[in-house]
């Protein structure tokens, strides 16, 4: 038995000894580099599309859920329910200066006196949104430039009374994706019902708000 297992041990010795031991050549080390900066070159691109793709995803749904569940709120509540821009995530922004992608905020609108929206005294923030991301824009039409409002019976009206319906567009300025696939726009109609498309014209890296 002992001399069985030195014949292994032996054996075993021999093996190790025969077997050659390598590492990488110059060349093999060139050529891996090379392949991995061929990858990366063609990975980057398709890494920055996603993430842009993601960031308008998100972007567009967060704004859309906030008008549905605005709509929904109005209804169930038996109040007006208003969604409007604001940079401060306690009271209305309105006018050149103040955008969409700054933020906005959702509050029950029980008194109403102007054209413009405004949290008033007895009225509270029930959501605030934050800011978008830097590449983000969203800039609606005339009729909903400053807000979104919707009545008792879930139909979108303005301060004043009468029926707003308009689109808001949300936008990547980023470089990664194509121009026919950077812009969302949700459209309200005349009942308040919220549809989610693809732009009828295709939209340019500046964003440019629909009409």
């Amino acid at each position: 038995m002992q001399n069985f297992m030195k014949f292994l041990k032996l054996h075993d010795l021999v093996l190790r000894k025969s077997t050659p031991q390598r590492g990488f050549t110059l060349i093999e080390l060139m050529v891996t580099i090379a392949l991995l900066a061929i990858l990366s070159t063609l990975a980057v691109p398709s890494f920055m599309q996603t993430i842009a793709s993601s960031r308008l995803t998100t972007s567009t749904n967060d704004l859309y859920a906030t008008l549905l569940q605005a709509r929904s709120s109005a209804i169930s509540k038996g109040q007006r329910v208003t969604v409007c821009k604001s940079n401060t995530g306690t009271n209305c922004t309105t006018g050149a200066g103040s955008s969409w992608n700054d933020g906005w905020i959702t509050f029950v609108d029980s008194t109403r006196t102007t054209a413009t929206p405004s949290v008033d005294s007895g009225e509270t923030v029930s959501f605030v949104a934050q800011a978008t991301n830097a590449a983000i824009l969203i800039k609606g039409n005339t009729n909903v430039v400053d807000y979104v409002s919707f009545s008792a019976d879930g139909q979108s009206k303005q301060m004043l009374g009468g029926f707003q319906t308009g689109t808001l567009r949300v936008c990547s300025t980023s470089t990664a994706l194509k121009d026919n696939r950077r812009a969302r726009d949700l459209t309200i109609n005349i009942s308040g019902r919220v549809v989610v498309g693809a732009p009828a014209t295709v939209a340019s890296a500046t964003c440019i708000a629909p009409t």
